[in-house]
């Protein structure tokens, strides 16, 4: 009976490191899929920045066109230009900060420390936080392009 248990164990050892590296290799496709729509938007940060800046000048040549304008319906058309700008500047600036929190929250240090399943929802779940952020960007971006004239 001795003689059974060795063999046995061993067995079971070998099975379960198996299927923990099968788990593992799980975690890191998960991650990499993660990471794969975080550097697919990453660089659209920079896209933001020049948006925003195209935007601020938008809003300070509106400004300057409404001092100057004297008919009602003048003003009307540069305070609502300023208006949407106002607001696109703001979605942009939004979606900036949405990916800089999901940076800074991002614990991939610690999936190694949790079960495969933990580190697999862990992963689900900032998988949809990452593509919530890159909706957010790339909506805002196209939204505040067309505003501008596809610039």
């Amino acid at each position: 009976m001795h003689k059974l248990i060795l063999p046995v164990a061993v067995s079971l050892f070998f099975f379960s490191s198996c299927q923990n590296s099968g788990q593992g290799d799980a975690v890191k496709t998960a991650e990499a899929e993660v990471f794969k729509i975080h550097d697919e938007v990453m660089p659209r940060i920079g896209d933001i920045m020049k948006l925003q800046k195209q935007l601020k000048a938008k809003i300070a040549a509106t400004d300057s066109a409404s001092a100057g304008q004297g008919t009602p319906s003048a003003t009307l058309r540069t305070d609502e230009e300023k208006d949407q700008a106002m607001r696109l500047n703001r979605r942009l600036a939004e979606a900036d900060s949405l990916m800089m929190d999901w940076m800074s929250n991002y614990k991939g240090d610690t999936l190694t420390t949790l079960k495969p399943e933990q580190a697999l929802q862990y992963l689900d779940a900032e998988k949809q936080k990452i593509a919530d952020v890159q909706k957010k960007i790339t909506s805002s971006i196209a939204d505040a392009k067309q505003f501008l004239g596809g610039k």
